[in-house]
């Protein structure tokens, strides 16, 4: 019954309902009820309902979803992508003419890196030797898929690089490489990842690593929401070696003209006790507050954030 009120809820939001501002009660947009970004979004309210803030955080559709209901005012703070919050913000790709030049950023939460599964027995040892096998690339409007477009850029290739290219969205790349219809395929996703751990510890899959220019051409100041990332060593099964490699950030993004003293309770609540919030959920484990007050973030920062950080050094 939850689950149908939280789906409703979102719902309402989705077609403006003025929920938020009506019932004086935070809204965090966050996606699916499976994924980490619902699962922050519990963490985030439970936080703040601490304070004694009324908040709720029902699924939605992810990141652009998030951003479009902010747009229309129905949600304070929203889960997005890194790559997102930069269209979003600077009016580019999907947001072109449709700029969100009052988003301000709150947070980086933790790393979504890109992981590159090969099968073993393939014998794929390198990125370079994924030419002449079969790989699933993503679906049209995944941010992977993006991602995976902009890496065979940077490696001046074409999609015929590869003997096979298939298109299947994340639900089901995992369940077709234990099948073996492909023997590889990328995605970006926070670790650790039970999909993920399947491919590599029940459907004989291993990790590569991209190759050092698709990370040094992607990981620059033209793409500041790509980050270097490592993928630490047995992450998936013993014999994982650590794993250099780039991706996105997910972020907690909302709007300048945010109440400075809720987003200052939120930041408070989150990095006055860092460690236990760091405990709270498998994904957060490797983030830093250095970390998350700068990597991924291309909107500004919302400024009573921005004071709080500085009061705390991690700013200049």
């Amino acid at each position: 019954m939850r689950v149908i009120f939280i789906k409703l809820l979102f719902a309402i939001l989705l077609i403006g309902a003025p929920m938020s501002q009506a019932a004086g009660k935070v809204v965090i947009g966050t996606g699916g009820e499976t994924g980490v970004y619902y699962a922050t979004g519990q963490v985030l309210c439970k936080l703040l309902e601490a304070k004694g803030v009324d908040c709720v955080a029902p699924s939605s559709g992810g990141s652009v979803a998030n951003l479009k209901v902010m747009k229309m005012g129905e949600v304070t703070f929203a889960m997005a992508q890194s790559d997102w919050q930069f269209h979003a913000y600077h009016g580019s790709t999907e947001w072109t003419g449709e700029q969100m030049d009052k988003l301000r950023a709150v947070f980086s939460v933790y790393a979504e890196p890109v992981q590159v599964v090969v099968n073993r027995d393939a014998k794929i040892r390198n990125w370079y030797a994924l030419k002449g096998h079969s790989i699933n690339i993503g679906n049209v409007g995944a941010g992977h898929r993006q991602t995976m477009e902009e890496m065979l850029d940077a490696q001046h290739w074409k999609l015929e690089t590869f003997s096979a290219v298939h298109e299947l969205p994340s639900s089901e790349q995992v369940d077709a490489f234990c099948a073996g219809k492909f023997e590889a395929f990328v995605y970006a996703v926070g670790i650790p990842n039970a999909a993920m751990k399947r491919a590599v510890s029940e459907c004989n899959g291993n990790l590569i690593e991209p190759h050092n220019t698709i990370i040094r051409k992607l990981a620059t100041a033209a793409r500041p929401y790509y980050s270097k990332v490592k993928i630490p060593a047995k992450t998936y099964w013993d014999g994982q070696k650590k794993v250099d490699t780039f991706g996105v950030m997910a972020t907690l993004v909302t709007m300048s003209d945010t109440d400075a003293t809720l987003v200052d309770a939120l930041v408070k609540a989150v990095f006055e006790d860092f460690d236990t919030f760091r405990g709270l959920h498998p994904a957060y484990a490797n983030s830093t507050p250095e970390m998350m007050v700068k990597d991924g973030l291309s909107a500004p920062l919302h400024p009573a954030a921005e004071a709080y950080y500085k009061s705390r050094g991690w700013l200049k």
